[in-house]
């Protein structure tokens, strides 16, 4: 059985991010960060018409050392993930290395603006592109959520943990209940109550 190709409209938004290990200045981050863009409405417009943001975009960032609640020692480098939507284009446009640098021109603009500052060369840090997500996830366009929740009913339509196919179970974000940790942890355990179920056996 093959799976079926999701059609671009139908696909949810991909991102281009960016890993380093970096000192930081100017902002007291907590592990999750989001610095939002100054024109929201213009970013999503950019997207739905398949274009990266041509202005400042909201950008997320993990800041991975801070989860104690303490902050890393001053000019001491710490781990980050910097991530700005993208479409999921990745099968029929490849990112060149200019338009992944003015990408991150832009979003260093945008955390600079908000007082954070990456205290590092462009060098450092290292992209992952839509394109690189389709590579990994064949047929998705490099979409990382799933189906596109366009409508009131897209809620209703992600599948559940049972597949046609026998001991084929789904978990993550994009099945029922839906994204986000908590909800894909969820779903993990709705897909191993199924198996236990279907096995005979008695969930604990």
């Amino acid at each position: 059985m093959t799976a079926r190709r999701v059609r671009p409209g139908a696909r949810s938004l991909s991102a281009l991010t960016w890993t380093a290990c970096l000192p930081t200045a100017g902002f007291d981050l907590l592990r999750h960060n989001v610095f939002f863009s100054a024109d929201y409405a213009a970013e999503f417009a950019a997207l739905r018409a398949q274009r990266m943001p041509a202005q400042r975009p909201t950008v997320y960032v993990c800041a991975q050392d801070r989860q104690s609640g303490a902050p890393p020692l001053p000019a001491q480098p710490e781990r980050l993930l910097c991530l700005i939507n993208a479409p999921a284009n990745g099968d029929v446009h490849d990112y060149a290395a200019k338009e992944i640098e003015q990408c991150l021109t832009l979003t260093r603009a945008t955390l600079e603006h908000c007082g954070l500052r990456l205290a590092g060369p462009p060098d450092r840090m290292q992209a992952t592109t839509p394109a690189d997500f389709h590579r990994l996830f064949p047929g998705s366009g490099g979409a990382l959520y799933g189906a596109a929740t366009h409508s009131w009913r897209s809620s209703f339509q992600r599948p559940g943990p049972r597949t046609r196919v026998p001991g084929l179970y789904l978990a993550g974000g994009s099945t029922h209940p839906g994204p986000g940790l908590p909800m894909a942890a969820m779903s993990g355990r709705n897909a191993a109550r199924c198996l236990l179920q279907d096995r005979g056996l008695t969930p604990h």
